[in-house]
């Protein structure tokens, strides 16, 4: 899969989510793929932060024996933070304003995480 590719598919969730501030795709390493993030939004950190919750998350899951990890949403009160797989390697996340529509957003996202699987 192309660097345009991924761009275009990022752009395309950009497009499709209103109140979505940020989105980015990221190696389970904790490595940015691709990106669109805002401008006070450091990819290192993201990249990181979404290795590790989406790791938490998954560990959590299986621990308790409840299956696989659909999405991980953190909540603020200023905003959402939504985590997905796109593949055995690849996280999808966005950055959601606090009225942005969830339920869009997980339609959507899922959209672009079988495409991204499909392409890779």
């Amino acid at each position: 899969m192309s660097e345009d590719q991924l761009r275009y598919l990022l752009s395309s969730l950009m497009d499709m989510i209103d109140g979505i501030r940020s989105c980015a795709l990221i190696s389970t390493e904790g490595l940015i793929v691709q990106s669109i993030l805002e401008a006070d939004v450091s990819e290192l950190k993201i990249a990181a932060m979404s290795a590790t919750i989406l790791s938490t998350c998954e560990r959590v899951l299986l621990e308790l024996k409840q299956g696989d990890l659909d999405v991980c949403i953190i909540q603020g009160s200023d905003g959402n933070f939504v985590v997905m797989n796109a593949g055995e390697s690849l996280i999808l996340v966005t950055v959601l304003e606090l009225d942005a529509r969830m339920d869009i957003c997980f339609i959507e996202m899922r959209k672009v995480a079988n495409k991204i699987k499909a392409l890779s």
